[in-house]
């Protein structure tokens, strides 16, 4: 067994074993962002966007979600960018109806004029 190769639950059992309850970090404990359009930072995994369905310490669960790859802000260059004006082009997933985003550590809510180009936005 490689211990890279290990699930955030086998990881838990393991613990578990020991007397050790692994907890989430609270670092994201509630927010007022369930049910919004936003895009999800996370440590390795990157950006995702979609709707935020749940969000559990620095895990979150994004619904109708797509990764983003590379981007292209309609105005600036950030993901703060994207989040405000949308994207004029980039690298895009297609849509899954769930990921499971660990160690995240940004969040940023989504205008609704925004969310359109974003939607829109080709995949590769």
């Amino acid at each position: 067994m490689n211990i890279e190769d290990l699930t955030i639950k086998q990881v838990r059992e393991i613990a578990a074993h020991f007397g050790q309850a692994v907890a989430p970090s609270p670092r994201f404990e509630g927010s007022n962002l369930i049910g919004q359009r936003v895009i999800v930072r996370a440590d390795k995994a990157g950006a995702v966007y979609g709707t935020l369905e749940s969000l559990n310490g620095s895990t979150a669960i994004v619904s109708n979600a797509r990764q983003m790859w590379s981007w292209t802000a309609k105005e600036g260059g950030t993901l703060i960018d994207c989040a405000a004006h949308g994207v004029k082009g980039g690298k895009f997933s297609a849509f899954a109806d769930s990921v499971t985003v660990i160690d995240v550590c940004a969040i940023i809510s989504v205008r609704e004029s925004a969310a359109h180009s974003l939607d829109d936005a080709s995949w590769s």
